[in-house]
């Protein structure tokens, strides 16, 4: 099954590490949290966390959803695990100059994310586990923030760096923006069936479901809604052969999630696809890799481009 560990996070490694006790000043251009309202209790994806203080050196183990919650709070990072190199475009200015090390593996280095000795640590769910759970807090206070709602990944981050009230305004700005987005959609759009596949070599065919990114923006846009979950906490449903004809729809948008990881090709030769009458129309579209990954990927930062893309997409294709 594609999830959340097979395509974007990958599996933490197990190897104890404890935090060295040594303080370290902040560096320059980090910007420290905001102080008020500590010692505290942070509610995660993994139970609670005691912050004990307003954290002056934040750490971040992936590049995925809770380092783009705290740039867009305004707080810079020690140091975060890079899976994407380059970064995607979404976080590449923000996260200029922050120090990485290399999770392209998957494997997080436990030894790392201590020498930047942080006082707390923001673990994406699914690099944090119950299993690697007590490694992350032996190192600092760990909140492991969510992978499927870009609203609760954002609050949980607020909620550990004292930045509750500017993560109230970024809810209102998002969701503001996205309104106006639907406002201007073109009437011939109200309840266009937009379904969404991407395939690997291996020959297994995934169909993002209304849980994924690209589905809260079908639903924020008033287009038909995508496939249910078939698996909670999950943004993809895994089809099987025989069953590419559920992808059936008005408008087929196909994923790329890189070269190495692409089996469109083998797809696009297949007879079960060629007969899907969406094919048949032209109503087939290639999206690019960049795209593709933030159709999958939510966050603060891909909420307003996902809708704004789809839209686009969409309205094209009405007219």
């Amino acid at each position: 099954m594609l999830s959340r560990r097979s395509l974007l996070l990958g599996s933490a490694a197990l190897a104890g590490l404890t935090a060295c006790g040594e303080q370290r000043a902040t560096p320059p251009g980090a910007v420290a949290a905001a102080a008020g309202g500590f010692p505290r209790t942070v509610r995660h994806e993994l139970g609670e966390t005691e912050v004990p203080a307003a954290p002056q050196r934040v750490v971040c183990g992936t590049d995925g959803g809770e380092l783009c919650s705290l740039l867009a709070l305004g707080v810079r990072p020690v140091g975060f695990g890079q899976r994407n190199d380059p970064l995607r475009p979404w976080v590449r200015d923000l996260a200029a100059g922050v120090e990485t090390y290399p999770l392209a593996s998957g494997e997080t280095n436990f030894e790392r994310l201590a020498v930047w000795q942080p006082d707390l640590l923001l673990v994406q769910d699914g690099f944090a586990t119950d299993e690697s759970m007590p490694l992350y807090s032996a190192i600092a206070p760990t909140v492991a923030t969510s992978f499927i709602d870009w609203r609760e990944n954002l609050r949980q981050v607020a909620a550990a760096v004292g930045r509750e009230e500017r993560a109230q305004e970024l809810l209102g700005e998002r969701d503001a923006a996205v309104a106006a987005l639907a406002a201007g959609m073109p009437a011939e759009a109200r309840g266009l069936r937009v379904q969404a596949l991407t395939a690997f070599p291996d020959g297994s065919v995934y169909l993002l479901n209304s849980d994924s990114p690209l589905g809260k923006a079908a639903a924020a846009l008033g287009l038909a809604p995508l496939p249910a979950p078939d698996t909670a906490g999950e943004a993809v449903n895994l089809l099987s052969a025989e069953n590419v004809p559920l992808a059936d729809g008005d408008l087929l948008l196909l994923l790329n999630f890189g070269p190495e990881t692409d089996g469109t090709p083998e797809l696009k030769a297949s007879d079960v696809f060629r007969s899907l009458e969406v094919v048949r129309a032209g109503g087939v579209v290639d999206v690019r890799e960049d795209d593709s990954h933030r159709f999958y990927f939510d966050s603060v930062l891909t909420v307003e481009p996902n809708t704004r893309l789809l839209g686009e997409i969409v309205t094209a294709a009405v007219r």
